[in-house]
C-alpha cells in the first residue's frame, strides 16, 4: 500500500488551490488496493481494474497524474508475468476513456495538450513495458543457456567416470581372467599328477607362482591409475606378445605368433587394445577349449592394426563352474572405442576363432 500513500500525497500536492473530494481519496487508495491483490495471482485482471480505477480518477479530477504511480506499477507487473495483451488493452482503453470523458465533458476536441498527455503517458508506460519485457526475456534466455551449459557438463562428467568405470572394469577382467585361467589349468593339472608325477606337479606351481606374480603386477598397475600422483607403470602392447605366449604355454596351450605388414609406430590405445584382445583369446581358448594350439596373427595394415586368434578345438564341455562370462562382449567393446570393429564364432571346421580390426589413422 505504500503506492497507494504516494498518490494520496501527490493528490494532495496537486490539488493545494483547491480540495479533493473525499471519493478521489478512495479512488487512489483502490488502485493500489486493487494492484496488492491480483499481483501475483491475476496480473492480466489487476492492470485493467486499476487502469479503470485511474479512468474514474480521470472522470472525477479531470487528471490522472497522482494515479501514475499504481499504473506504471501494474503495467510492468503484468508485462514481466506475460500479460502483454491485458496491458496493452488496458492502456488503450484508459487513453480511449480519457478522450471519451474529456469530450463528454467539454463538447470538444479542441483541447489538444490533454490528449497530447493522454498519448504521452500511453507512449512511457509503453516504453517501460517493453524495456522490462526484453529484459525479463533476455534474463529467460540466459538462464537457460547458464542452466544447459550446467546440465551439458554434468553429463560430460558423468560419462567420463562411467567410461573410467567401464575402462577399469574391463582392464581388471582382462588381467584377472587370463591370470585366474593359467593359475586354475595348472592347479588342475597339478591335482592329477600329484602321486603319479611329483615333477610335473612342481612345474606346474612354478607356473601358478610365476602366473601368480604377473597378474598381481598388472592388477597393482591397473589400480595405481586410478591416483594421480602414483608412478606411471608403462601400460601393455604389442611388444610383449612373446611374454603372453609364454603364459600361455605354461597352461599347456603352444601358441603360434606371426606379425606381418608394415611395422609402423602403432598408436598407445591401440596396441594396449590390441594386446587385451589377444590376452582375452587365448584366455577363451584355454577355459572353454581342449585345444593344445592355437594361431595369433597380427597385421599392420598402414590404415588399422588386423588381429586373428584361432584354435582348432574341439570345445570343452561346460560345467556348473563355468560363469556367464563377458570376454567376447569386452572384445567388441574395446574395438568399438577406438572405431573398429570385432567379431567371433565357431569355425566350419571345429575350433573358434576371433577377429578385430583396429584404425591406427584418424578418420579424413
Amino acid at each position: 500500500m505504500f503506492v497507494g500513500f504516494v498518490q494520496v500525497i501527490i493528490g494532495t500536492f496537486a490539488f493545494s488551490h483547491g480540495s479533493m473530494p473525499p471519493e478521489g481519496y478512495l479512488l487512489l487508495l483502490a488502485g493500489p488496493a486493487i494492484l496488492l491483490l491480483g499481483y501475483k495471482r491475476r496480473p492480466g485482471w489487476a492492470v485493467i481494474g486499476v487502469n479503470a480505477v485511474a479512468l474514474g480518477f480521470y472522470a472525477l479530477a479531470g487528471t490522472v497524474g497522482p494515479a501514475v504511480p499504481s499504473i506504471i506499477a501494474s503495467v510492468i507487473n503484468a508485462v514481466v508475468n506475460g500479460k502483454r495483451v491485458q496491458a496493452w488493452a488496458s492502456l488503450a482503453g484508459l487513453w480511449a476513456g480519457t478522450v471519451l470523458v474529456h469530450f463528454a465533458a467539454y463538447k470538444t476536441f479542441e483541447q489538444p495538450g490533454r490528449i497530447a498527455y493522454g498519448l504521452g503517458l500511453a507512449a512511457l508506460l509503453a516504453g517501460l513495458a517493453e524495456l522490462v519485457e526484453n529484459r525479463r526475456q533476455r534474463a529467460i534466455v540466459y538462464r537457460r543457456l547458464w542452466d544447459e551449459e550446467r546440465r551439458r557438463r554434468e553429463e560430460q562428467r558423468e560419462r567420463q567416470a562411467g567410461e573410467e568405470r567401464l575402462r577399469m572394469a574391463r582392464e581388471l577382467h582382462d588381467v584377472l581372467a587370463h591370470s585366474l585361467s593359467l593359475i586354475t589349468v595348472r592347479a588342475s593339472v597339478a591335482l592329477e599328477l600329484m602321486d603319479s608325477n611329483p615333477q610335473e606337479v612342481r612345474q606346474a606351481l612354478l607356473a601358478i607362482k610365476q602366473a601368480s606374480k604377473s597378474g598381481l603386477d598388472e592388477v597393482r598397475a591397473v589400480l595405481h591409475g586410478l591416483r594421480e600422483d602414483a608412478p606411471r607403470t608403462p601400460a601393455p602392447d604389442l611388444s610383449r606378445l612373446e611374454e603372453l605366449v609364454a603364459h600361455a604355454k605354461t597352461a599347456g596351450l603352444t601358441v603360434s605368433l606371426a606379425r606381418t605388414g608394415k611395422h609402423t609406430d602403432i598408436p598407445a590405445a591401440v596396441g594396449l587394445a590390441g594386446y587385451r584382445i589377444i590376452q582375452e583369446a587365448l584366455t577363451n581358448v584355454i577355459r572353454h577349449s581342449l585345444a593344445r594350439t592355437a594361431v595369433v596373427h597380427v597385421h599392420d595394415a598402414g590404415w588399422a592394426l588386423l588381429i586373428g586368434v584361432a584354435d582348432d578345438g574341439p570345445a570343452r564341455p561346460k560345467t556348473s563352474e563355468d560363469g556367464a562370462g563377458s570376454g567376447l562382449v569386452g572384445i567388441a567393446e574395446r574395438a568399438a572405442s577406438l572405431g573398429g570393429t570385432a567379431e567371433s564364432g565357431p569355425r566350419a571346421d571345429g575350433g573358434f576363432e576371433v577377429y578385430a580390426a583396429l584404425p591406427t589413422t584418424a578418420p579424413i
